[in-house]
């Protein structure tokens, strides 16, 4: 038997699983192209071919593009499919049916085409969809050499492309979070041995490269191996590690953070990095360490009230006469202790205006505004001295209004102070309490808890000199004092 007769009856089309089976039992007759039995050799060729490549193709042949293609090809077609099978193209996807035009138009005139990512809108679903594809056209000759066909080949990565923009959009909102938080986003190799590039936002330093050193770096050569121990346990345990702990920032001041990292885990449980956040919590560690300081300012000023109220309370009551007036007494003195205390808390543990301090002990005993002075430069007093500059400052204006100046019409205080440094270097401040136009005025008898405490209290307080004199003209009181007891006010 000769060769072309061999040719005639070999079976067509060869393979090609489902589409082979269908393109065999398929009334071609009804197309352009006309029973399969009379198609030239170039076009079984052709389909032979692409029944037999895994990647889909499809074949276009002549000028309305009849469609043949294979199984690979039939899973991009989804629905359309069988349906497309000997279809026009222009007619099987009249979505796209301007961009299939040209695709003839150019491949028939011997030309190729070559799309990368191509994106076309096709009816999926009963609705139209995004797709994108990567495409290859080339013409395909007939016997004649001439271009009578174009054959495709059509790669569908719409997952690809849609994963890829999910990741952009999942790093897009990693990265407005990671702006958003004032916290540190850090990652870690498995063994923290290298810390991967961070903005550190001025709790630690920033890392443009991958960081070795960044234990030595950012924490203190102390802090080592407690840092370093919490670690190696969260290795251990694959776990979450948590510590709070120092830092060294930037401007080489101390700060403390919260860091929280959890271990990233492949699919053999094996760790691959740690992702963390680092908190500052420096402001809170310092407003913690200010409150220890005044809960102990605050215990030290509460025995140092419990003790000077125990010592009015004994000289008030030893050896009074009168019960009742004492306990008026001892009254009036618990309430300036009282008032002095406001003052103290009122300055939120800072030094005390020498100013406020008198003022508030003085003002309330005065009557009308006229018959009280005080001048003295800016001076602030330590919170023990405020206290008991006040009550003696009570003490002072309470004997003025019962005895001396302020008891008569025309009676005025005067209360000055000022500051200076001796030849004997150091500098001191000097206050003078001045009564004028009062009564006449003489040493009492016998010296009262008032003028022990005036006397004694603020020499003990200030380790300066405070000197009463009882002149006809009304009492005056000198106070000299180192002003490192006090120290001048900002």
């Amino acid at each position: 038997m000769s060769a072309r007769t061999n040719a005639a009856i070999a079976p067509f089309p060869v393979g090609g699983g489902e589409l082979g089976a269908l393109i065999a039992a398929f009334d071609w007759s009804k197309t352009s192209l006309g029973p399969i039995g009379n198609w030239p050799q170039s076009l079984k060729t052709v389909t032979n071919l692409l029944l037999l490549s895994p990647v889909p193709i499809v074949l276009l042949w002549n000028e309305d593009g009849v469609m043949i293609y294979n199984d690979a090809y039939s899973e991009f077609a989804g629905r359309r499919h069988p349906q497309l099978l000997g279809s026009k193209v222009r007619e099987g996807w009249p979505e796209v049916a301007d961009f299939n035009d040209n695709v003839m138009k150019v491949g028939l005139a011997g030309g190729t085409l070559a799309y990368r990512a191509q994106e076309l809108t096709l009816e999926r679903h009963g609705a139209p969809a995004p797709a994108w594809m990567n495409l290859d056209y080339s013409p395909v000759v007939d016997e004649s050499g001439e271009p009578a066909g174009v054959i495709a080949i059509v790669v569908e990565i719409t997952e690809a492309i849609l994963a890829e923009r999910a990741m952009i959009a999942s790093e897009g909102r990693f990265r407005a979070l990671v702006n958003a938080s004032s916290d540190v986003i850090y990652r870690m190799t498995p063994d923290w041995s290298t810390m991967h590039p961070i903005d550190g936002r001025g709790l630690v330093a920033n890392n443009d490269s991958p960081n070795p050193q960044w234990l030595e770096e950012n924490l203190y050569a102390e802090d080592h191996v407690a840092v370093r121990a919490a670690i190696d346990d969260a290795i251990r345990r694959k776990g979450t590690f948590e510590m709070e702990h120092r830092v060294r920032r930037p401007d080489g001041s101390t700060g403390w953070t919260f860091s929280r990292a959890v271990p990233i885990l492949d699919d053999t449980g094996a760790i691959t990095e740690w992702f963390g956040t680092a908190t500052d919590v420096t402001e809170r560690h310092r407003s913690e360490d200010h409150l220890r300081l005044v809960v102990n300012e605050l215990n030290h000023r509460v025995k140092n009230s419990l003790a000077m109220t125990q010592a009015i309370a004994a000289q008030t009551f030893r050896g009074a006469d009168d019960l009742a007036q004492a306990q008026a007494r001892f009254s009036e003195r618990i309430r300036a202790l009282a008032q002095a205390n406001d003052l103290l808390t009122g300055e939120r543990g800072a030094g005390v205006s020498l100013h406020g301090a008198v003022e508030q002990a003085v003002r309330p005993h005065c009557g009308r505004e006229d018959r009280l002075r005080i001048e003295g430069p800016n001076v602030s007093l330590s919170p023990k001295t405020a206290l008991s500059l006040s009550l003696a400052m009570h003490e002072l204006a309470t004997n003025a209004l019962k005895h001396g100046a302020w008891s008569a019409e025309r009676g005025e205080v005067a209360i000055s102070w000022r500051t200076y440094t001796p030849a004997t270097g150091g500098a001191r401040v000097a206050m003078l309490w001045r009564e004028s136009g009062g009564p006449r005025v003489a040493p009492p008898a016998r010296r009262g808890f008032g003028s022990r405490l005036i006397e004694r209290g603020l020499s003990a307080e200030m380790g300066g000199e405070v000197h009463m004199r009882f002149e006809p003209d009304g009492l005056v009181c000198e106070i000299d004092a180192p002003l490192t007891i006090y120290g001048l006010a900002p």
